[in-house]
């Protein structure tokens, strides 16, 4: 006799079997910020009726990031700590910015070496692999983060048909065609005019990352997938049924796509809740509106001394400040300081008049999406070229927190707010994205949804199903070389001999 719960279990499958219901199932990376993300589109999927499981790591499977009650959550990697935390002390990105460091291509690297000793210790975890095989999964959403690149084995490995979703748009990877002169890079500075040297810059790195993925590990399927047929993971991440790219060209720049590439913008926004408890009390006693101030879901470490000149500008304010940092000030009255604040409801409130950020990828989104403007304190990554890009489009200014002055700190938050230009620009662009994205969660989940009804055949390119010397045109290239050769190697012959017999002719004649 079968119990209440397997029949129940039974029927479950097979009513999700009847319906097209798939099992689907979401790797987002190792962080707050992107599993936030994939919680909304998640949520989005079960709305189109599929069973959707996220996987978490330990150290984030108790903080509430995932808040629908259906999506299952599938925890692992009791043994990576926090890696958020572990990140930050391995790499010392945050002491190397406040030292005075400059971000290069080569700094990338203590990122990808760490990353890397991570996936290793994911990819090589029986039991959480046995947990993702016990799901009998039909579709996988993964990252197309550069640094957990490796992680595309697992699909290719449990042969299971996968769709890819980022915040960078990635032309490498999905072999979408650009030109270093107009396309906007990882390693770009965030202006949408290149120099005559950034141009140079642009085709030397663009030529290299081409041909090199310094992101992953060229025996990662041998080690983890020994069974299968041994390729490439950039090989592997060309099988993708989609590309989805948290961007698009409004808060961005415009940008060159294929049919199975879809810029949809940032899933993580949604509409602001109303507030409440004591920061709706201190939002409600500011007359002149508030200043949010937020560097993440993280607690970046910053140094006494820039605390001081960051509150001393606020001070400076005809407007009260939210500050999600630890600690409490004298002027409570006019900084409220906590830890945790709700960041895209506060943003979404009418008296919100600057956001000051260090310019992620969530909250820029939640920025445009509520159209405040932006004065952006970048720190590492990406940040610096949205921070450019912000001030290029006019949706606020950029600072370096470490050089500029308190005086000159609460001049730039008081032009944003009181200069019309800004909040004029961000509100427009915020029209326009709602009105060309809606709701981009549910924008992604419908060309997830899209791709398992269908699959994306119909949408990859010739170019993205060829080897890479034909793409490149190498083998073409090398033709035309040999032509080349081969007609300078005639002419050169040719020359000869008419030389030598105009020179015996010569000496005939004399």
């Amino acid at each position: 006799m079968l119990s209440l719960n397997q029949l129940l279990i039974m029927a479950s499958i097979v009513s999700l079997e009847f319906c097209g219901a798939k099992n689907v199932v979401m790797i987002p990376p190792l962080s707050k910020s992107y599993l936030i993300y994939h919680a909304k589109i998640g949520q989005a999927l079960i709305e189109l009726g599929h069973n959707v499981s996220i996987c978490v790591p330990d150290y984030l499977a108790n903080k509430g990031l995932v808040p629908h009650k259906k999506i299952n959550i599938i925890k692992y990697g009791e043994y990576l700590g926090d890696v958020e935390a572990l990140v930050y002390e391995k790499t010392q990105l945050i002491e190397k910015f406040w030292a005075g460091g400059v971000e290069t291509v080569g700094s990338l690297i203590p990122i990808v070496n760490f990353c890397k000793g991570l996936l290793e210790q994911i990819l090589s975890d029986e039991t959480f692999i046995a947990s993702l095989r016990d799901l009998k999964p039909d579709f996988f959403i993964i990252e197309n983060f550069m640094f957990t690149r490796n992680i595309l084995v697992l699909p290719y490995k449990l042969d299971v048909p996968f769709g890819l979703i980022g915040t960078y748009h990635d032309y490498f990877l999905s072999r979408t065609p650009f030109s270093p002169a107009a396309d906007q890079f990882f390693f770009d500075d965030g202006s949408d005019r290149k120099s005559f040297l950034q141009r140079v810059q642009a085709t030397i790195l663009s030529a290299a990352f081409t041909v090199y993925d310094m992101f992953s590990d060229g025996d990662v399927v041998s080690r983890y997938a020994p069974e299968k047929p041994d390729i490439s993971i950039r090989e592997i991440a060309l099988k993708a049924e989609i590309f989805i790219t948290e961007i698009d060209h409004i808060l961005d720049y415009p940008r060159t796509s294929l049919p199975n590439t879809k810029l949809v913008g940032g899933s993580s926004v949604s509409e602001a809740k109303p507030l409440s408890g004591e920061i709706k009390h201190f939002v409600d006693k500011s007359p002149n509106g508030i200043v949010v101030v937020s560097f993440g879901s993280g607690n970046v470490y910053i140094p006494d001394q820039i605390r001081s000149k960051m509150a001393n500008a606020f001070l400076k304010l005809n407007l009260n400040v939210i500050w999600k940092i630890n600690g409490t000030f004298e002027q409570q009255d006019k900084i409220l300081a906590s830890n945790w604040i709700p960041q895209n409801d506060l943003l979404g409130h009418p008296k919100t008049k600057v956001f000051v950020s260090h310019c992620g990828k969530n909250g820029q989104y939640e920025a445009l999406y509520h159209g405040v403007p932006i004065l952006c304190l970048p720190m590492y990554g990406d940040q610096f070229y949205n921070s450019k890009r912000i001030a290029v489009k006019e949706f606020g200014h950029y600072a370096d927190i470490r050089e500029i002055t308190s005086e000159k700190f609460s001049a730039l938050i008081q032009e944003i707010a009181d200069d019309p230009k800004y909040r004029n620009n961000i509100q427009k662009a915020s029209k326009l994205f709602k009105e060309l994205y809606k709701v981009p969660s549910k924008e992604a989940a419908y060309w997830f949804d899209h791709v398992m009804k269908y699959g994306g055949s119909y949408m990859r390119s010739s170019g993205q199903q060829m080897p890479l010397y034909q793409y490149l045109l190498l083998d073409v290239m090398a033709f035309l070389f040999g032509i080349v050769i081969v007609f300078l190697v005639v002419v050169s012959i040719i020359f000869r001999l008419c030389w030598k017999l105009l020179t015996k002719y010569k000496v005939k004649t004399d």
